[in-house]
């Protein structure tokens, strides 16, 4: 069997096997999520051209430290592009627009690189998916970023793998919903983690673990002590082996090749990473500030989006009246706003801490009204400061963005059709979708 593994950065590596070769998530440059995230390590100009010399390319889902944009002009014409099935055709639209080899992979249906190398893709949640692939002798389960909750969601993600050789998952969070002050709740998250990561293990008893996905930092000023309680790769490797002695942990830095079968030393890799972990630092980037005018026309833009799709808002906003507004601190134009779903955004002289608030950058703000992934943006990204009820009423006001991105609509029928499919089945495991 002549099948390797090629790691790239972050969630991105190659398999290979008899001259086919299948590129996985490839964010390689850049900073994502409103500038909110960078890459640990800088992606190696080998690997970027073996990117560019494969055949396939599969994006678990549409976040862009996965599916990236601007990084898919670096990839050429020649690529076969692969992704779920998905209501709104976006990802694939926008594949199109670079391919003509574009392939929207149903549920569950199995995608032949050659007679020794396939992948199964499974839709998860609303958003994300995982793949299993076939390569040689052996079975690869990729979760990525599916945070995986039961037992329920591993017995049927064992009944579509079967017995697991290599699984690859996240191993961080990828999450700044907490303030400075927070730090308590973020060793929670982190531990957390861990726990569930090991619970996987545990239950799947793979041959081989591939902590990923994970490589990356909080590389903004305003965000950048979000850092304070990642996992890291050193720690998170000596967790999960000590409770799962029988297993092999593998470590992997950027360019680095593994054959499927030969032992591996972590120790070289580690110890790079370790390095690169006391040496981040927050980058300046000038962003565009956004005056007071234009924020208030993204905001009426907003209200009158909401309230054409989905047509029982109305009734939402009567049982949530009291969540459905909040005050806006913008640290680069030093105003303070107000928003509400009656009036939109309009200046106020003082925001009582006491009161529900938000404090963040105009261009933050900006997206967080004008961009359907504006909400997640700001929650992962974490460029931003809010009081419990503060995060609690963005929670209420925005959620209708980022569900209306995915094709979910707060109106008679999308209701019923969700009770039914939540009354028959809890697992996010998402086969119908």
């Amino acid at each position: 069997m002549n099948s390797k593994f090629k790691f790239v950065n972050h969630s991105c590596c190659i398999l290979t096997n008899n001259k086919k070769s299948l590129v996985m998530d490839p964010w390689i440059e850049g900073s994502v999520f409103n500038n909110s995230w960078n890459l640990l390590v800088k992606t190696t100009e080998k690997s970027i051209q073996n990117i560019k010399d494969s055949n396939c390319i599969w994006f678990s889902h549409e976040h862009p430290d996965h599916f990236n944009p601007p990084n898919i002009k670096l990839f050429g014409k020649d690529k076969e592009y692969l992704f779920q099935k998905t209501k709104d055709k976006r990802v694939l639209n926008f594949l199109k627009r670079f391919s003509s080899y574009v392939h929207e992979l149903n549920s569950n249906e199995t995608f032949e690189l050659n007679n020794d190398f396939t992948i199964k893709v499974i839709p998860f949640q609303d958003l994300d998916s995982f793949c299993i692939i076939k390569i040689g002798d052996k079975t690869i389960l990729n979760l990525n970023d599916c945070d995986i909750k039961s037992k329920k969601e591993l017995i049927e993600i064992q009944k579509y793998s079967g017995k697991i050789d290599i699984l690859m998952a996240q191993f961080s969070y990828a999450i700044g919903k907490s303030n400075k002050d927070d730090t308590q709740i973020r060793k929670n998250l982190s531990n957390k983690i861990l726990e569930n990561l090991n619970y996987t293990i545990s239950f799947l008893k793979p041959s081989y673990v591939i902590p990923f996905a994970s490589f990356c930092y909080f590389s903004r000023y305003d965000n950048f002590y979000l850092n304070d309680s990642a996992n890291k790769i050193d720690y998170s490797i000596n967790f999960l082996k000590e409770k799962n002695p029988d297993i092999t942990f593998l470590c992997f830095y950027p360019g680095d090749v593994w054959d499927l079968n030969s032992a591996w030393n972590n120790n070289t890799s580690i110890n790079k990473y370790k390095s690169d972990y006391n040496n981040i630092s927050p980058i300046s980037i000038e962003t565009k500030k956004y005056d007071l005018n234009i924020l208030k026309k993204v905001s009426i833009e907003f209200i009158n989006q909401t309230n054409l799709k989905n047509n029982m808002f109305k009734f939402y906003d009567f049982f949530n009246y009291n969540y459905h507004s909040i005050y806006f601190k913008l640290t680069d134009i030093d105003l303070n706003l107000c928003f509400d779903f009656k009036n939109g955004l309009y200046q106020v002289k003082k925001i009582d801490n006491n009161l529900q608030y938000c404090e963040l950058a105009s261009d933050s703000l900006y997206q967080l009204f004008s961009s359907g992934y504006g909400y997640d943006a700001l929650m992962i990204g974490g460029r931003f400061e809010a009081n419990k009820y503060g995060i609690k009423c963005l929670n209420k006001i925005f959620k209708f963005q980022t569900k209306n991105y995915q094709n979910q609509y707060y109106n008679l029928k999308d209701i019923i059709s969700k009770l039914i499919k939540k009354i028959l089945k809890s697992s996010r495991v998402n086969l119908s979708r």
